[in-house]
């Protein structure tokens, strides 16, 4: 039998788990060598290569048992519920299990995740994402949907968090609680810990350890703790940038001239600078440079919120009607749409047009 493993492309370990696994060796050795040859040329009839069946037969020994007749009757049965060919294939590929449980049970959970509000194309999207989900518990959902409503967060809410990130469905509530604690112990407030979850949900997959790096980054650039917490707090993104991006967003502040200081105040002021590209906040930064206004970001930080396109096309709307660019010349670039048109009796649209970036 090990011959015709091994001829096959099982190295010794994945021969072992089969042989000893529960599911195949109460069978004569003849017996599973058909079942092993018929399933592994079945599945590579489906579209499988080499590789990926024996991954699949390792982690579930079980399809050996299955006569073709049966998987077919799967494959049908999850193409009636909508999934593509190419779907089910990557689906089984990562949880091979969904050619073995129960039709009952795989029915169970997409009703299950219809009753917490997802749309048929939403779940569609979730289990072909993560086909795991098929393999946790209607229990263990539903543990933990409680978790984050004893957060406070209501069902729409916890639906946002989910849906934004997937991954917490298979995550341990041990590791949820775990993840909850250290922001806890960091010092965030129960309040901006809510923020940051509802925010940005996939700070809780991420790994601890990934985490504190991000904040011995920060404290290397010269942030202290509180100001980090600032930061992450405002904008827990931070913590799913790579050092890489995180460094550029520094850097562009100091090549512009600021100080190390300044870039931190700046950063502290607005964090959201982070999820801007290096191209954006330097558009906006020569903008104001040209007209010897880019310390006036100090003041107001939250300038690099407005799109390039429209702080250039007011700031040569100000000079053509000779206002001078002073701090209030400055302020004038900020105003809304309806304070903008109420002093100067043109709209967004309107300067944008007459005042082209691109021209």
């Amino acid at each position: 039998m090990s011959d015709v493993l091994r001829d096959l492309g099982y190295d010794d370990k994945a021969q072992e788990r089969i042989l000893n696994s529960y599911a195949v060796n109460r069978l004569n050795l003849n017996t599973l060598e058909k079942k092993v040859v018929n399933t592994f040329n079945y599945l590579k009839s489906k579209g499988y290569d080499d590789k990926q069946i024996i991954s699949m037969t390792t982690l579930n020994q079980i399809l050996f048992n299955y006569p073709t007749k049966t998987l077919d009757i799967r494959f049908s049965f999850l193409r009636s519920l909508g999934y593509t060919d190419i779907e089910i294939k990557n689906m089984t590929i990562i949880l091979p299990q969904l050619l073995t449980i129960s039709e009952k049970y795989i029915l169970n959970k997409l009703e299950l995740l219809g009753s917490y509000g997802y749309s048929k194309n939403m779940i569609h999207k979730f289990t072909t994402l993560l086909p795991s989900l098929f393999s946790v518990s209607i229990d263990n959902l539903n543990a933990k949907r409680d978790f984050f409503k004893d957060l406070g967060f209501d069902n729409k809410e916890v639906n946002k968090i989910f849906k934004d990130t997937p991954m917490i469905f298979t995550c341990s509530l041990e590791l949820l609680q775990l993840k909850y604690d250290y922001l806890i112990s960091k010092g965030y407030e129960v309040n901006r810990i809510f923020h940051m979850i509802y925010r940005n949900s996939n700070i809780m997959v991420m790994n601890i350890k990934r985490m504190e790096g991000k904040r011995e980054f920060l404290k290397e650039l010269g942030y202290d703790e509180n100001e980090i917490n600032l930061v992450t707090g405002i904008n827990p993104s931070v913590y799913t940038l790579s050092l890489e991006n995180i460094q550029e967003t520094f850097d562009c502040f100091l090549n512009h001239g600021y100080s190390k200081e300044e870039t931190i105040f700046i950063t502290v002021k607005f964090p959201n600078a982070f999820s801007y590209s290096v191209d954006s906040l330097s558009r906006k930064i020569d903008i104001l440079k040209d007209v010897s206004l880019e310390k006036e970001i100090l003041k107001r930080p939250s300038y690099l919120i407005q799109g390039a396109e429209l702080s250039y096309a007011r700031l040569n709307y100000l000079i053509f009607n000779h206002v001078i660019l002073d701090h209030k010349g400055f302020n004038y670039l900020l105003l809304s749409n309806r304070e903008f048109g109420k002093k100067f009796g043109i709209s967004n649209d309107e300067v944008k047009e007459k005042y082209s970036h691109n021209r």
